[in-house]
């Protein structure tokens, strides 16, 4: 492109002055050297004076700029930033779960008939809520939780989609950017760290979507701190996502030195 550019300014140079001077610029070739060929019986014509031959190279030369520039942001992506990004985005969407939690791993679209009413006592008030507009009076229900490995599972790319699919492969595409032996070794360690941590998380939210209690049976609203605090697996699960984003971080400083 520089090249380029600077053999223009140099034909635009060379042109001014040729002008100023007001030297002739009618420099044809003999007429036996002329260059007029015969292909596909048209034409071809090459100028032979300065200012023809000039103009020709000024609008092939701008064409040849105008779609050099036009094709350079299709291809001025950084080979670097290229395999940085999906390890980045991968960092991005675990820390977003930490971040969400909560609602990640806890459902609470569920409405329970209170106990107290299912009595045989209250018989009565039962079938006397039950026929209000032939459903349960929602106004007497009570709103319970379960807890959820689903978003865990798409978050760690469970169903096939998502940053941390193929992970593994995109560091390893991402070690030819490393040079420094020492670095490749912290590279190489943290990347392992990295790969039980997401393992770890893999198989523990799975237990704690068909051995969990809570994931079966529905508990109060009110009681979702409680119930997070004393759930084992899914209070391991998110340690060990917290620790696959501390290993993405490492892998990240390494490759942006």
């Amino acid at each position: 492109m520089k090249k380029l550019i600077k053999t223009l300014v140099g034909y635009l140079f060379l042109y001014c002055g040729d002008s100023l001077t007001n030297r002739s610029t009618d420099r044809r070739l003999p007429k036996s050297h002329a260059f007029d060929h015969t292909l596909n019986q048209a034409s071809v014509y090459v100028p032979t004076d300065r200012r023809s031959w000039l103009q020709t190279v000024i609008y092939t030369s701008g064409g040849i700029l105008a779609n050099t520039l036009m094709a350079t942001p299709a291809s001025a992506t950084d080979p670097r930033t290229a395999l940085i990004k999906p390890i980045a985005d991968a960092r991005k969407v675990l820390q977003n779960l930490l971040d969400k939690w909560e609602t990640s791993v806890v459902d609470c679209t569920y409405a329970d008939v209170p106990r107290d009413l299912l009595e045989q006592k209250n018989k009565e008030l039962l079938l006397e809520k039950a026929s209000t507009y032939a459903l349960f009076d929602k106004s007497v229900s009570v709103i319970t939780c379960k807890t959820s490995n689903k978003k865990i599972r798409d978050y760690l790319g469970r169903t096939g989609v998502g940053p941390l699919v193929g992970l593994d492969k995109n560091l390893r595409k991402a070690i030819e950017l490393l040079d420094d032996p020492d670095r490749l070794d912290e590279f190489i360690q943290a990347s392992e760290n990295l790969q039980q941590a997401l393992s770890k998380a893999d198989s523990l939210s799975y237990t704690a979507g068909v051995a969990d209690f809570t994931a079966v049976n529905n508990f109060d609203k009110d009681n979702v701190n409680r119930v997070l605090e004393s759930n084992n697996q899914l209070a391991e699960t998110k340690r060990a996502i917290a620790d696959a984003v501390k290993y993405l971080d490492q892998i990240l400083s390494i490759l942006e030195v």
